[in-house]
């Protein structure tokens, strides 16, 4: 019997099946520049708020300097994946993650 993910490993497995999905779309597409600030920061090696922290770094520059068209599905994709890498950093998150690790 498989045990329940906790809610930070379940926010991990998500935010790792968007990376790639993201991956697949813009290799597909041949979208070079996306697929470089994704692979600056992704696969996750480990779930350690510094690694998600670079994660974000990318998102978030990804989205000011290179994806302007709000209608494009991979734009809300990477707003979507960047929300839920922010929120996963939050410090009530971090710090009810740190409790429950004890």
């Amino acid at each position: 019997m498989v045990p329940h993910l906790s809610e930070r490993e379940d926010s991990i497995e998500h935010i790792n099946a968007m990376c790639l999905h993201l991956f697949n779309l813009w290799c597909e597409t041949r979208s070079v520049v996306p697929l470089t600030y994704l692979l600056g920061a992704w696969p996750l090696t480990n779930s350690d708020p510094e690694t998600l922290r670079r994660l974000g770094t990318a998102l978030r520059n990804l989205r000011r300097h290179h994806l302007h068209d709000s209608n494009d599905a991979a734009f809300r994709d990477v707003c979507e994946l960047s929300d839920c890498v922010e929120e996963l950093l939050a410090p009530s998150s971090l710090s009810a993650w740190a409790m429950s690790s004890w």
